[in-house]
């Protein structure tokens, strides 16, 4: 049994009971010990009932409502390796896209643009990741995903087990996930993306709330009284990171992509309302350029009052931006770092649209034209064409306004 010892715990894999074979000198675990084998790691610490109450509070907004069999089955699995999208994680079709997407992002911007190593002596596309490449850049994207929430100081993980912490409380229903967590703290980038790297595969096991358990330490990670002061809310508040339908709030949308979970999607505080009024207190926005964008469009809104997208998500860090059209979560993103940096490149450029959907059989690359722009339309039919714009596109015109942008013969989304 192999053992490593970081500070005062010990984290140690679960092997099962060996059988020697007659005859044999080797022993091996029979191929049923491996299948039946639990989930358990040695080291860490239980949850403890009063953080199980504040884990459901602030995520959920109560402690007797639970995720749904949709969230739970939402890990990060990756798609075939031989098919169309090797670089990718699977998503369901449900409001858990959002944060699955938001941790492709960060796995996308370790495999193109932070890259260490090549996988042959040739240049390989770094959209077609094998097997050892994708894996790394997964944990890696993780890992700055929880220390980036940390502030860079320190970071939790959390681990599902197959026991319950404590027992039955009344002022706490059980919803078989949080009161079987571990709790797992770092102090050191190395050590999170050590036992990131060991534990893996409870991320992306079936069945295993994957999803809820990165939710679950970039929550712990940047602490539930933190998540409060960025919310500006207080310990009596009912407000919470996902929504009655499940779906992403604001504040967890800012948490996930930029490490604070502010409310607002606009640039710095805001001291004054459209009217030019003194607010009663600041409207909090996120205050640097993230390393994954944010766009965001929605035919039901005013057109004279749609939300609106500061430019440090507008133009993050690396050419990678998560897109929430009419309600349904996406990812475009550009191979090119030029792309953020250097006006001269705006001008036509190619974008990848990735859903993680199985519906999704192909690659969306769209061309973007914003030199010359979209054509006006002259007569009456061609303004009412003009209405039935693919809402991705409008999407896009909100950071490339006018933009002409081409399918290349996909068939647009939405």
């Amino acid at each position: 049994m192999a053992s490593k010892q970081r500070g005062k715990t010990i984290y140690m894999d679960q092997w099962p009971e060996l059988q020697v074979k007659p005859g044999e000198n080797t022993l091996m675990p029979t191929q049923h010990q491996l299948r039946s084998a639990g989930h358990r790691t040695i080291g860490g610490t239980p949850i403890a009932l009063e953080t199980a109450i504040e884990l459901r509070k602030i995520v959920y907004g109560s402690v007797i409502h639970s995720f749904s069999r949709e969230w739970r089955k939402s890990t990060l699995a990756f798609q075939d390796i031989d098919g169309p999208y090797p670089f990718g994680i699977q998503t369901q079709l449900c409001n858990s896209r959002g944060l699955a997407l938001c941790v492709q992002g960060y796995m996308l911007k370790r495999l193109c643009f932070d890259r260490e190593y090549t996988s042959s002596l040739f240049s390989v596309s770094s959209l077609r990741p094998n097997s050892f490449e994708r894996r790394k850049a997964l944990i890696d994207g993780v890992c700055e995903m929880l220390w980036q929430a940390g502030e860079k100081r320190r970071c939790c993980v959390v681990l599902l087990e197959d026991d319950a912490s404590f027992g039955p409380d009344y002022r706490y229903r059980f919803d078989n996930i949080t009161e079987r967590l571990h709790l797992f703290e770092f102090k050191k980038f190395e050590d999170v993306q050590f036992f990131v790297k060991r534990n893996l595969e409870r991320f992306q096991a079936e069945n295993g709330c994957g999803l809820i358990q990165i939710l679950y330490s970039l929550v712990l990670s940047r602490t539930v009284q933190k998540i409060r002061e960025d919310m500006g809310i207080g310990e009596d508040s009912k407000a919470k990171l996902l929504t009655d339908v499940e779906d992403l709030t604001i504040s967890l949308l800012n948490l996930t992509i930029t490490g604070r979970a502010v409310s607002h999607l606009h640039n710095g505080d805001l001291l004054y309302d459209l009217k030019g009024s003194l607010l009663p207190v600041p409207s909090k926005g996120v205050k640097e350029r993230a390393n994954v964008g944010f766009l965001f469009w929605d035919k039901g809104e005013d057109p004279d009052r749609r939300t609106e997208v500061g430019s440090m998500l507008k133009t993050p860090k690396t050419p990678i931006w998560l897109t929430k059209v009419n309600h349904m979560y996406g990812l475009l993103f550009s191979t090119n770092l030029d792309l953020i940096s250097d006006w001269r490149i705006e001008n036509r450029f190619p974008l990848s649209y990735y859903t993680g959907l199985v519906t999704q059989a192909q690659t969306a690359c769209l061309n973007i034209e914003t030199r010359i722009g979209r054509p006006r339309p002259k007569t009456s039919l061609g303004r009412r064409a003009e209405e039935k714009i693919p809402p991705l596109e409008n999407c896009i015109m909100t950071k490339w306004y006018g933009a002409n942008i081409t399918w290349n013969g996909t068939q647009p989304f939405f």
